[in-house]
């Protein structure tokens, strides 16, 4: 037996570029990206918390700017130059990289085929932070050639102020921020994902109560309200498929919120 819920659940998986909804927060934060990315900068920094959707507009910008200019995405870090320099170049040219030696040999090669600024190439790079010191200083002096334009994504966390790093500080041109979902955002993140999904009926279930708890609980954080939902729907699919009684179609007792949040570890019993 198959309940409803088990789909349901399945919608909040933290998801692919195709659900990516779009938020206010998020059109300011990609409009500000575009047009900073349009400005001949060498070095840009966009950055948020863990959760706030970063990854998703840099796809989304990829995605949007791909067949008007060139430009690469890098959605996971690199540990050494050598590794980095031959998909920089392979990327860049779609052709397999030379055996570089040092990355002033690769800018060598680089500056004979790229003429001029107006060619530079854009390079989106996520998770910076993961990134060894000596490889950003090696990508910083990448962008002092103007051959290649860079944004660096960093996540902003609690324990640390990544712009606080000397290696981002002093070099970037640029920053954009962006900020956690607000209660209207909440809201309209929730009911899009549902619409997306063909599962209208069930918005009925959210009331403003719901998406109050649903805030204080996750703070805004798409991430965190992902893991909330999936576990909620996954609480329902269970009572619908042995206690159908305990639950209704069109209404959310607050109760099962809580225990999801419990379950997770966001509110204590």
């Amino acid at each position: 037996m198959n309940s409803p819920y088990s789909h349901l659940k399945t919608i909040f998986v933290d998801g692919e570029v195709f659900d990516y909804v779009n938020l206010d927060r998020s059109a300011i934060t990609y409009d500000k990206l575009v047009q900073t990315l349009e400005k001949p900068l060498k070095l840009i920094l966009f950055y948020g918390r863990p959760g706030t959707g970063k990854t998703f507009l840099l796809q989304k910008i990829y995605n949007d700017m791909r067949s008007k200019k060139k430009i690469i995405f890098f959605p996971r870090p690199f540990f050494d130059e050598k590794s980095f320099i031959k998909s920089l170049f392979e990327q860049t040219f779609n052709e397999v990289s030379p055996s570089f030696e040092h990355y002033d040999e690769f800018l060598s090669v680089v500056s004979k085929r790229i003429l001029s600024k107006e060619d530079a190439v854009t390079v989106l790079i996520d998770e910076a932070q993961l990134y060894p010191n000596e490889l950003i200083e090696k990508i910083r002096l990448m962008a002092d050639s103007r051959l290649f334009k860079f944004l660096f994504t960093v996540h902003k966390t609690e324990k640390e102020d990544l712009l606080a790093k000397d290696y981002f500080q002093t070099r970037i041109w640029e920053t954009v921020e962006i900020d956690n979902a607000s209660l209207h955002e909440i809201k309209t993140y929730i009911e899009k994902k549902l619409l997306f999904h063909n599962r209208f009926e069930y918005l009925n279930l959210f009331k403003e109560k719901h998406y109050r708890l649903i805030e204080s609980m996750t703070h805004g954080n798409l991430r965190t309200i992902n893991k909330l939902m999936f576990k909620l729907f996954e609480i329902l699919e269970y009572y619908d498929m042995t206690k159908p009684s305990l639950i209704k179609s069109n209404a959310l007792h607050v109760k099962y919120l809580q225990m999801a949040g419990i379950s997770l570890g966001m509110i204590y019993a």
